[in-house]
């Protein structure tokens, strides 16, 4: 059966329950699963976390997302932590469940690294991990990791240029706003690192372990496409254009006229004797040159309060959340509602697509705030049939 629905719906229930009968694929996943035996968040014995070995909690994580009915090109991106045995040993959690992933059929290729508090020589840091009284080890506080997995890499969409970081003498042109995201970007910038100094999330809600929304803008931006037309996603068309750096001092690595022999000498380069020539990535436009006939769609299995929802909205996809407990649904709803409020308030300032190079260029074609999204009523979960 085919249903209409919001830019968004959270579902209530068991997330493999509801995936086996979610017909709508969805074109990219973000989530932050409950950890190990770290917390309990209700009462329920659905609630992930609660499994009486860490083989059989990794066995039933890979059976969620071998559930989720995922585009070719589409990404997850799972964030999940570690957890110590009896005798203060880590017992590799993430290291088992990317091994378990692979097995499964999925491929991993990004592998970024959430650093909550780095320490400098001098002593300083920055940001400001949860402290950790432990004796004889280190803090195990200070970062996480954030997996990127995939069905195929060849067919994996991205926009790297979405998240490029700034670079000298380069215009600063970002992929939007920071009323509606927070991390900065220069779509014709120097590429991504995968190392982000991303302070601890926080809410006003009753919600213990919350997921910070500029550790989600990354990868809806650079994985989840906002148009997808009748052949697919649009890609970004991107031609590298010669530039002057202009850096204040000379250095080894630069734009040569001098003789080849001596270039490479005074470079250090020894793979390659050839002029180097700065480049930078410049939008030529997008394709395929056809209508979009939907957005992109973010799903979270487990959304909590809904954080990648949210910034999922004010980027301009769609989401779909599941959640277990009744009174995270009413604060995901909420947080999303006012997300979307927010987007439709800017794109009725700045008509947009995504065939331009910025979102902050106004054009006159929009795209429409309405999705189709196809389940299996059996599962009982409540929907609201189109009319």
């Amino acid at each position: 059966m085919t249903f209409s629905c919001k830019p968004f719906y959270i579902l209530r229930g068991n997330a493999i329950d509801i995936l086996t009968n979610l017909q709508t694929k969805v074109d990219c996943v973000i989530t932050s699963p409950a950890y190990y035996l770290q917390r309990t968040y209700g009462t329920s014995s659905c609630e992930l976390g609660r499994e009486s070995s860490v083989a059989e909690y990794i066995d039933n994580l890979v059976d969620v997302f071998k559930a989720i009915p995922l585009e070719p090109w589409g990404s997850i991106w799972v964030n999940i932590g570690d957890k110590r045995g009896k005798q203060g040993e880590l017992l590799g959690i993430p290291e088992r469940f990317c091994i378990a992933m692979n097995d499964a059929g999925f491929y991993r290729i990004d592998n970024a690294i959430w650093a909550k508090e780095s320490v400098r020589i001098d002593g300083t840091s920055v940001g400001q991990a949860m402290i950790e009284p432990a004796k004889r080890r280190l803090n195990g506080n200070g970062h996480e990791p954030f997996y990127r997995f995939v069905l195929d890499p060849r067919q994996a969409w991205s926009d790297t240029c979405a998240v490029r970081i700034p670079r000298r003498n380069v215009g600063d042109i970002r992929y939007l706003p920071d009323t509606l995201m927070r991390c900065h970007t220069s779509l014709e910038g120097r590429n991504l690192t995968n190392v982000w100094n991303i302070p601890m999330g926080q809410t006003k809600e009753s919600h213990y372990a919350v997921f910070p929304s500029a550790l989600i803008e990354r990868p809806v931006a650079m994985t989840c496409p906002l148009e997808i037309t009748a052949e697919g996603p649009k890609h970004r068309i991107v031609e590298m254009v010669p530039y002057e750096e202009a850096r204040p001092s000379s250095r080894g690595i630069g734009r040569y006229t001098k003789p080849e022999d001596e270039t490479r000498t005074k470079s250090g380069r020894q793979d390659t004797g050839r002029q180097y020539v700065p480049r930078k990535p410049v939008t030529m436009g997008w394709e395929p040159d056809l209508p979009a006939i939907r957005r992109g769609i973010v799903l979270d299995p487990f959304c909590g309060t809904a954080t990648s929802g949210e910034v999922a909205l004010k980027l301009g996809r769609h989401f779909i959340g599941i959640e277990l407990y009744e009174n995270n649904v009413k604060i995901a709803e909420d947080r999303c509602r006012q997300a979307h409020l927010l987007r439709r308030e800017y794109e009725a300032r700045n008509p947009m697509k995504a065939s331009t190079a910025s979102f902050d260029e106004a054009l006159n074609d929009t795209m429409p705030d309405e999705v189709q999204f196809r389940f299996d009523f059996d599962a009982g979960v409540p929907w609201e049939e189109a009319s």
